[in-house]
């Protein structure tokens, strides 16, 4: 049992196939008079919690600049692993997968819940609405990725990623010097800075052989 390597990266791709979902992002600003469009941006996206990012940003308030970390800017992390009881599946079931002239076995998968959460941050209030407006449709909950899992045996498994709930802050740096920022509404001096949180979660078997 313990002590037999096996590794997989199940966890990894998953993760990979989380932040693909959101690599295509797009910010667009239009002139006021008419529909041209004046500038476009993809949104960067990173894996970490969005406090790293915002802290950094707070190191170098002048946007003008040529910084590394510019907003608008995607993060997204794990937060959480659940077992999931409802798929249980007998845990000395195993099932085969014939390669050749060899047949490999794998015991069943054992089923757990992985818990995302994507956030984002912009100047602009618009940046925001863009950003959650190609985002929301896709989820209705549910959005499912089929992910080649072990390829060795070609497991592959459709993953749903759910969408369970959403959070705004409209974080604004606040100018006395006799008060502070909760860590959680860090923010820039003189923007508005709303950012956005919603947790995600996927429905993953890590499988060992």
């Amino acid at each position: 049992m313990f002590g037999t390597y096996f590794y997989h990266e199940i966890i990894r791709k998953i993760v990979i196939a989380f932040g693909t979902m959101f690599n295509n992002i797009e910010v667009r600003h239009k002139a006021d008079d008419n529909d041209d469009t004046l500038s476009s941006l993809k949104v960067p996206i990173a894996y970490g919690p969005i406090q790293k990012f915002l802290a950094r940003i707070e190191q170098q308030p002048d946007f003008d600049r040529n910084v590394a970390i510019t907003l608008p800017r995607l993060s997204f992390e794990i937060i959480s692993y659940d077992y999931d009881p409802s798929r249980k599946i007998a845990p000395i079931t195993k099932f085969c997968a014939v390669e050749g002239n060899t047949i490999k076995k794998m015991f069943m998968p054992v089923p757990y819940n992985i818990g995302f959460r994507l956030s984002f941050a912009a100047k602009l209030q618009d940046d925001v609405l863009q950003i959650l407006e190609q985002i929301l449709p896709v989820f209705a909950p549910c959005f499912t990725l089929t992910v080649n899992l072990i390829p060795e045996i070609n497991e592959k498994r459709d993953i749903p990623f759910c969408l369970n709930n959403i959070s705004f802050t409209d974080a604004r740096a606040k100018t006395d010097p006799g008060m502070s920022l909760e860590p959680s509404t860090r923010g820039i001096p003189g923007r508005n800075m709303p950012a956005f949180s919603a947790p995600i979660s996927s429905r993953v078997s890590p499988s060992n052989s």
